[in-house]
């Protein structure tokens, strides 16, 4: 090849490789563009992700939480544990009995009423029994009561009767405002008081008061009664009076469930072994003041004697009862196998706790 040749051989390659190294550097510019555009649009990703999540966040954050207001009022509690088998947590339930609320300060002319001649009366019940020891009548704590329970938010609440003195309107409007402001579910065991007249002058029949009880929750057996799957809570209404018929056959279907059972009475059950709570009831009362043969107020029928076996019995499926009206405290055993508590009454500023516990 002669010289010439050579050099224009040589120049031809040179272009050559100067073409590759130009592509070369294109190719490489165009990719480290694309991946700065890939990571500019990942950060971007990131960074409106991370933005979004702290904006869930302190979003999550400014939701308000339902915070119930603590009452003025001190209460003094008084607890009970009730362990059972099956259950698998603790479930928290509040008592109220006896509280004996009166509200009438005029008397009216309206069914419901009290008539202006029984206003005095009223008024000493008002000083003498309604009222605590620090001077705050049941007019004033019953709200403190609402909020209380509120506050404590309990898994339900039993008020176990005598809630009110007597029924008339203003009483039973005012035990219904309470009522419609409680955020936690309840049982409302009626007893004599509650349903009864003749303390207040209110001159209308007992159908007639259940009648205004029926505007405050219904007042119907199925409201007297929580399925709580791994046991039972059963009301006894209108306890005072000896059972009918057909509340015997509702608590002999309850007890064909095959569940343990808590009892919940205003008026006591007589111990069989235990003589202190005739002994309580005698100081207290000066007279025996629940259900017993030895009781001439609370002397069972049949019927009731019936149902008063089914507590009695050795394979009762009943694991406690409660109770009131006795305006004492006792806690004892039934039989040998069933504890029953009185609670202390309302009026005074009680509320009852009942921790239902895991059995060991």
């Amino acid at each position: 090849m002669s010289r010439k040749d050579r050099k224009i051989t040589i120049f031809i390659l040179a272009i050559f490789i100067l073409v590759l190294l130009g592509l070369l550097l294109f190719w490489q510019k165009g990719t480290n563009d694309s991946n700065k555009e890939v990571v500019s649009v990942e950060s971007e990703e990131m960074s409106q992700s991370e933005s979004t999540t702290e904006a869930d966040i302190e979003q999550e954050s400014d939701t308000p939480q339902v915070v119930y207001p603590k009452p003025d009022y001190t209460f003094v509690t008084e607890d009970v544990t009730i362990p059972i088998e099956g259950v698998e947590q603790e479930y928290k339930f509040a008592w109220v009995s006896d509280l004996h609320l009166i509200s009438d300060h005029e008397a009216g002319e309206l069914l419901g009423d009290v008539h202006i001649e029984y206003l005095d009366a009223i008024q000493r019940r008002y000083e003498e029994l309604s009222v605590t020891q620090e001077g705050v009548h049941a007019e004033e704590l019953w709200p403190e009561i609402i909020k209380y329970l509120n506050y404590m938010q309990f898994d339900g609440v039993i008020f176990g009767g005598d809630i009110m003195d007597y029924c008339s309107n203003s009483n039973v409007t005012m035990i219904k405002e309470g009522l419609d402001n409680l955020q936690i579910p309840y049982i409302y065991v009626r007893a004599d008081h509650d349903y009864g007249t003749y303390y207040g002058g209110v001159f209308f029949t007992e159908d007639e008061a259940r009648k205004l009880h029926q505007t405050i929750d219904g007042d119907e057996i199925a409201y007297k009664f929580w399925d709580r799957d791994t046991f039972m809570v059963l009301g006894i209404d209108n306890s005072t009076k000896d059972m009918p018929d057909y509340y015997l056959n509702m608590v002999a279907d309850v007890y064909s469930r095959g569940r343990p059972v808590i009892m919940v009475t205003h008026v006591p059950y007589e111990s069989k072994i235990d003589q202190t709570l005739a002994e309580c009831s005698m100081q207290v009362r000066n007279k025996i003041y629940y259900w017993s043969d030895a009781s001439e107020q609370y002397k069972p029928n049949n019927i009731t004697k019936q149902y008063l076996d089914m507590i009695y019995s050795e394979d009762t499926m009943v694991k406690q009862v409660l109770a009131g009206h006795l305006h004492e405290s006792w806690d004892g055993m039934l039989t040998q196998q069933v504890p029953q508590h009185i609670f202390a009454p309302a009026f005074r500023g009680n509320i009852g706790i009942i921790h239902i516990v895991p059995k060991k």
